[in-house]
């Protein structure tokens, strides 16, 4: 698959992936360039790829990853810093009764690994296989993370944390 293909078909869901889980617009362009460069440089796997999604998505992620282990060595902000996340609400699509600052604060609240595939599973429609498959866990983890992601934004959303 070339890169003009994978922007065409999955570009803006993965900026908004990584919007999501590093808490910066800006940062997730960066990042965002970098997975580019990295899938542009993997041409001879794609002839091994059986899920297309899944394999950008685990790039993707695994960016974001190293993205997220230099900042924490530089000691910068940390991702869950609700300040941070007022800048999202461009790239949260807003619930009918909750504002997209709160939803956008309650989802900075959570640790990295329910976030994840809380913005897997509801922002970009990954079921629970290609969330595994990309965050490299079981079907179980991945639905578990879910659900008590979930529990723990509701219980946020409605002010009982």
């Amino acid at each position: 698959m070339k890169p003009d293909e994978i922007y065409d078909r999955y570009g803006e869901k993965m900026y908004h992936y990584l919007a999501l889980r590093l808490g910066s617009p800006q940062d997730a362009e960066d990042v965002l360039q970098e997975a580019f460069c990295r899938l542009a440089r993997y041409s001879v796997r794609w002839a091994f790829v059986r899920s297309p999604k899944a394999f950008v998505f685990g790039v993707l992620r695994n960016e974001a990853n190293r993205f997220l282990a230099k900042r924490a060595r530089r000691r910068t902000e940390a991702i869950s810093d609700p300040g941070r996340w007022d800048r999202l609400t461009a790239v949260i699509d807003e619930p009918p009764d909750v504002p997209a600052v709160e939803l956008a604060r309650a989802l900075g609240e959570l640790p990295d690994e329910q976030r994840e595939v809380i913005v897997l599973k509801i922002f970009q429609d990954f079921s629970f296989r290609e969330i595994a498959s990309v965050c490299e866990v079981s079907i179980n983890t991945a639905s578990s993370r879910y659900r008590y992601g979930i529990e723990k934004l509701r219980a946020s959303l409605e002010g009982k944390t």
